[in-house]
């Protein structure tokens, strides 16, 4: 009996095998020009053969990979970084937009967990944090690493550098585990665990991941999924999508903010951008909570947003708000509001206020007060708000803090701490970033409700470096 003859590879096997071949060559020989052909076809998933049978020689390898790099030229910038500052200390470990086009988002977190295994060696886990900052919880990565840690207060799903240091005491308990952030812009979206140390390539691979997680974050419910240790109630879930970075770098300084609780209630947001005419920082408080709250929540800052981008000033994206809420159908679409412009050319400061607790200015000497403007009445109500402005200097070492009702005010569910509270809980922030001042003021006021809100509570700072 004449045995079968084994079939060949079809094309676009071989094509795959091609550029698999070609990814890992590229990727090894960058890290280590002395890479042998083995080393490459072990990366690659493939026999040394098959490597050989595509590419004679070593050589023609190389020379396939270097055919295959193309050149790309970058778009200029509106402001040109100096010469020499765009390059890396170490070759990349991935390139997070190749990483997103070709992996599905929803497997993303597993094909970034194998990518730095294949790094590192050891094994590795991925963390995202939980919305409301209290937990890091696994995503992908082996079970013998725990499936959640505890984790100080970050702000929202975000980790600065303090609270980093803050995961590295706890972890201590767990020795031989290390911590590799996935930072962006001043923030870590998520955490590398791993079980033996890192290495300069890591760190870099995890840049690239933190800036792939991000992208794919629109496109699957995978990461949003992950960070959520409950069901948010409906309007929650709204407010959650409403919310910017809580951790934003900005020129001159860096910008954070947090709602709490982040399950339920769902009448607060912010807005932090930065424009051609400076930094907006806007804080709005709504009427009650739940979804009507959240709506109105969605509806008025869409037009704060379309007015801003309209080029109207502070006080006009003001007004335009409120005639949108007025055109809400049924009751409770009203809402305070404060909103801040900062220029950080001249260190100029312009505040609009509707109705809102004042923000307060806390200055690098020490010295606190809270901003008085005529801030009259809110958005949405039956009669006009008369928004006024008020300008003054946010210079070097200088933080505004806006906080909501929730956390000044007094009665059920909120925290009471008033504004010498707030001034107190800036103050003492040891470090006077400003996500160390919002956590600071979010941990006075866990501390003065027993944790159990039943208001939204939430803490904006603007801090200037």
């Amino acid at each position: 009996m004449s045995g079968r003859k084994r079939s060949r590879p079809g094309r676009a096997d071989a094509k795959r095998n091609d550029e698999r071949i070609l990814a890992a060559a590229r990727q090894l020989i960058e890290q280590s020009p002395g890479a042998t052909v083995t080393d490459i076809a072990a990366a690659a998933g493939v026999s040394r053969s098959s490597v050989y049978r595509r590419f004679a020689t070593r050589e023609k390898l190389i020379w396939a990979v270097r055919g295959s790099q193309r050149v790309i030229r970058p778009v200029r910038p509106e402001t040109l970084l100096a010469p020499g500052q765009l390059g890396r200390e170490t070759p990349l470990a991935l390139d997070a937009i190749r990483v997103f086009d070709l992996v599905a988002p929803r497997l993303l977190p597993e094909q970034l967990v194998a990518e730095a295994e294949r790094i590192a060696g050891v094994p590795i886990a991925l963390y995202v944090i939980d919305i409301d900052g209290s937990h890091l919880l696994r995503i992908a990565g082996p079970e013998r690493l725990p499936e959640r840690l505890e984790a100080p207060l970050a702000v929202g799903p975000e980790l600065d550098v303090d609270g980093l240091a803050k995961v590295r005491e706890q972890l201590r308990e767990h020795p031989g585990l290390e911590v590799v952030p996935l930072w962006l812009r001043g923030r870590a979206n998520g955490v590398l665990i791993t079980s033996g140390p890192s290495t300069p390539v890591l760190v870099e691979m995890a840049r690239q991941a933190a800036a792939a997680i991000t992208l794919a974050d629109r496109y699957t419910d995978a990461l949003a999924q992950a960070q959520r240790r409950k069901q948010p109630k409906a309007a929650a879930e709204i407010q959650q999508s409403l919310l910017p970075p809580r951790i934003s770098r900005i020129t001159g300084g860096e910008v954070a903010g947090n709602v709490l609780p982040s399950y339920e209630v769902a009448g607060d947001w912010f807005d932090v951008i930065e424009n051609p005419d400076g930094v907006w920082v806007s804080l709005a408080n709504g009427l009650g909570g739940g979804t009507r709250a959240a709506a109105s929540s969605a509806v008025a800052l869409g037009a704060l947003r379309a007015s801003r981008r309209s080029g109207a000033g502070i006080v006009q994206s003001l007004m335009v708000m409120h005639g949108t809420l007025k055109e809400m159908p049924g009751p409770r679409s009203e809402m305070t509001a404060v909103v801040a412009r900062w220029d950080p050319s001249t260190y100029r400061l312009t505040v609009a206020n509707c109705g809102h607790v004042p923000p307060i200015m806390v200055k690098a000497s020490g010295k606190a007060e809270a901003i008085q403007v005529p801030h009259g009445r809110g958005l949405g109500g039956r009669v006009t708000p008369k928004p006024a402005r008020r300008t003054m200097a946010l210079e070097p070492g200088d933080r505004l803090l806006m906080v909501s009702d929730g956390v000044t005010g007094s009665g059920k569910g909120k925290a009471g701490l008033g504004v010498g509270g707030v001034i107190d809980a800036a103050l003492r922030s040891e470090r006077t970033t400003a996500a160390d001042t919002v956590r600071g003021v979010h941990s006075a006021v866990l501390g003065a409700c027993d944790g159990e809100l039943e208001d939204d509570a939430t803490a904006v700072c603007l801090a200037v470096i």
